[in-house]
């Protein structure tokens, strides 16, 4: 349990009842109800460039350190020896981040960026896809059966017609 601790009216007599874990268990709690970590997810690509976003991701923070989850060990090993720029370039935009990560975690999770890409993928699929009985499919079907009224194949004016809903 987490001890809320007045800073403003404290004096070194006061510091005898409180043990240095319960100070910082403080900290740490004032910290982590100021810090969202998601926009660390969010800003990530800014901080490690738009060629390792793709293949890495912050996972969690814990003990001090930032575990970062890759998709391959290569990219693990070889983001090691560049750990000391990342989290520079990690307190450049949050400093408030500088006495909690002490150093940076790698894991290597290839099942990850797998399932990431297979829901990106379907979200696409689901955003692209006009459902039959919409508005917009409707008006878009009309004005394809005005342009290809001309065309006698029926089946082929069925596929100029579902072309031309698909590229609209």
């Amino acid at each position: 349990m987490f001890k809320k601790i007045d800073f403003s009216g404290l004096n070194y007599k006061d510091l005898d009842r409180y043990g240095s874990h319960d100070l910082k268990r403080d900290e740490m709690h004032s910290f982590y109800q100021t810090f969202d970590f998601l926009e660390l997810i969010k800003k990530w690509p800014e901080i490690v460039g738009p060629k390792m976003s793709p293949v890495t991701s912050p996972l969690k923070i814990k003990n001090s350190s930032l575990f970062i989850i890759t998709k391959h060990a290569t990219y693990s090993h070889e983001l090691s020896y560049l750990s000391e720029e990342i989290k520079t370039e990690i307190f450049k935009v949050f400093p408030k981040l500088r006495p909690v990560i002490q150093k940076l975690v790698f894991q290597t999770q290839e099942g990850f960026f797998q399932q990431r890409k297979a829901v990106e993928e379907q979200t696409t699929k689901v955003v692209n896809r006009l459902h039959p009985q919409s508005p917009k499919f409707k008006l878009l079907k009309l004005e394809a059966e005005r342009l290809f009224s001309d065309v006698a194949d029926e089946d082929l004016k069925k596929i100029m017609i579902s072309i031309y809903i698909q590229s609209h």
